[in-house]
């Protein structure tokens, strides 16, 4: 018997998809307008498609509107994440001391190999945006591979809505932080709990690394809080057009993290 293909996803969807995809990679970053018209014509579709696709964006509030500055990335306040963290210790503590009963054997060596590869990363030292990134991605591969192990999809459901926030929040303070090593370390030591099946430690391990992220984060927030149309004017008056010199440019999205513009005078693109 011949096997159905899958049907193509609505249109609708592949473009909230690739939007969600672009925020949460960082493509489309902090101070980025979204713009109907201009989206619906790179993306060469009607502008109902894009308006659905922002609309859900801003229900899951990786958008926000704003009258002056537009539609926008989220950006997330010291005390937002505050009670972001407050919720992750709640659910992951919870997802620990189900992993601690319920992980089997190659959910344990997933968590070693992830790890492995946080470790080697540190190692390579290669350019601090890169490593930042990187630990950000198996971070978040960490914490995701514990929730599986607990066993419980609708603690893994509740903790993948939060991990669009906490996204949301790695881009907005991007760096890499001095105390890699004692993360590492404290990751380290929750895989041995998990593997001991000692849930005591493990809980408990599992609230002081977190307890320490979100005092890191909400210092880093209140040291340099961020007003959502700053970044794009700072950045606009600072940069210049390597052919022309002019300043005139339009912010077309980030690559890599870094921001991507068009000389309005010359069309010359270049990132930043």
């Amino acid at each position: 018997m011949n096997q159905l293909s899958t049907p193509p996803q609505p249109l609708h969807e592949q473009i909230y998809l690739s939007l969600r995809a672009s925020i949460l990679e960082g493509d489309i970053g902090q101070g980025d307008r979204l713009v109907e018209s201009r989206l619906a014509e790179e993306m060469r579709v009607s502008r109902t498609p894009i308006r659905e696709a922002i609309r859900r964006l801003q229900q899951e509030g990786l958008l926000t509107r704003d009258p002056a500055a537009g539609i926008t990335p989220a950006a997330v306040s010291a005390s937002s994440a505050i009670q972001l963290y407050d919720c992750r210790i709640a659910l992951e503590t919870l997802a620990v001391e189900g992993a601690c009963r319920h992980a089997t054997a190659e959910q344990i060596a997933h968590l070693q190999h992830l790890q492995q590869q946080a470790d080697a990363l540190l190692e390579a030292a290669p350019p601090p945006d890169d490593v930042a990134l990187a630990q950000r991605d198996l971070n978040y591969a960490f914490h995701r591979a514990i929730a599986d192990a607990s066993q419980n999809p609708w603690l893994v459901s509740l903790l993948d809505q939060l991990g669009n926030q906490v996204k949301l929040l790695r881009l907005q303070i991007l760096q890499t932080p001095p105390e890699v090593a004692a993360i590492q370390a404290e990751h380290w030591d929750i895989i041995a709990a998990i593997a001991r099946r000692d849930a005591p430690t493990a809980t408990a391990k599992m609230r002081h690394h977190l307890e320490v992220s979100k005092t890191r984060v909400a210092q880093a927030l209140q040291a340099a809080p961020l007003s959502p149309a700053a970044p794009h004017s700072a950045t606009e008056q600072a940069a210049q057009c390597p052919r022309c010199c002019s300043q005139q440019l339009i912010r077309n999205g980030r690559r890599k993290g870094r921001q991507n513009y068009r000389c309005k005078v010359c069309g010359r693109q270049f990132l930043r």
